[in-house]
């Protein structure tokens, strides 16, 4: 049953979390974010096409069974329904709410071509 994210009265900019699919085995998928929280994310609330090394970003939305669910507080933690915990970096309303992900195209290129770059100078300092 689709319920608010926000109360009427918030009109702060919605947050976002930035992160990486670190890793997927299974049904799980380790999502490790910039702020260096980790989530273990089921993989079927993933788009269908994510794979390990994609950045994501991640919102808060109204709750949908298409979602990963759970409760806010107002400190901004967000238990979600396997009582894993996530910071929410802004503010928020004590309510349901879920997580929507979406693969960062943009952003998981510039992250490869750092690494790619990373890679380079250390072979070359080694040469």
């Amino acid at each position: 049953m689709p319920t608010k994210s926000r109360s009427k009265k918030s009109s702060a900019k919605p947050v976002e979390l930035h992160g990486v699919i670190d890793q997927i085995e299974g049904e799980i998928a380790v999502v490790v974010f910039d702020d260096d929280q980790r989530l273990d994310w089921p993989r079927r609330y993933l788009p269908p096409d994510a794979k390990a090394g994609d950045a994501v970003i991640v919102r808060v939305a109204e709750a949908h069974e298409s979602r990963w669910s759970g409760q806010s507080d107002p400190s901004g933690r967000i238990t979600l329904a396997d009582a894993q915990t996530l910071q929410w970096p802004g503010a928020i309303d004590a309510a349901t709410v879920a997580l929507d992900v979406a693969v960062d195209a943009g952003d998981t290129a510039a992250r490869k071509e750092r690494v790619r770059s990373l890679v380079d100078d250390i072979f070359k300092k080694r040469g």
